[in-house]
């Protein structure tokens, strides 16, 4: 039963942050919404920071081996943005990956091994001969952090730009394939063209 609890409480407070946001939900809202105490949740998680960093949890897609096509390419890619969304909330407010020494430590440490994973893909990709050989680690590395720094100002987009005026989930995905395009190899231009990633 406290896994169990220890769990809804996290969801909960995930769903706050994200609709409410961080700053503005607090441990009572989130007691309230479970029907406990607010000793109750306090036992489990002393302060809201705690549950912040619950909910950052090492991302799945970094369990697995670098992409080495294009399928797999575009599954980093939408596993990327996916773990973008579903904690919002921290994308949002620069602040909060400053919370502690401690936390903001590991929240470089993160991004980083982020980075490096998505940048390894690219790697493996040129080696399987789908992309032309990166003319230096310089242009790899910049092509990687295009991405990545396009990932962070999308979230921050969808949270703060009107409905009308954000790009939608299907339409950022296009965009990493048309970028992805002038390197692709002539003769696995066919085969790239059949990875659109139309949703």
């Amino acid at each position: 039963m406290r896994g169990n609890l220890k769990e809804a409480i996290l969801r909960t407070a995930q769903t706050f942050f994200n609709e409410k946001g961080y700053q503005e939900t607090t441990m009572r809202d989130i007691a309230g919404a479970l029907n406990i105490s607010l000793g109750n949740l306090t036992y489990h998680y002393h302060k809201k920071e705690d549950l912040m960093i619950a909910l950052l949890r090492w991302p799945d897609f970094m369990n697995q081996a670098p992409a080495s096509n294009f399928e797999e390419f575009f599954a980093l890619i939408r596993a990327m943005i996916d773990s973008l969304i579903v904690n919002r909330f921290f994308y949002t407010v620069d602040e909060l990956g400053r919370a502690t020494p401690e936390f903001y430590r590991h929240n470089v440490n993160a991004v980083s091994q982020i980075e490096e994973h998505l940048e390894l893909s690219l790697q493996c990709l040129s080696d399987q001969g789908c992309l032309v050989p990166w003319r230096s680690e310089q242009e790899r590395h910049a092509f990687t952090r295009m991405i990545m720094d396009s990932h962070l100002i999308w979230i921050k987009n969808s949270f703060y730009r009107l409905e009308e005026d954000q790009i939608l989930y299907p339409d950022f995905l296009t965009i990493h394939w048309y970028l992805l395009e002038s390197h692709v190899q002539k003769e696995r231009h066919a085969e790239y063209m059949q990875c659109l990633p139309l949703e």
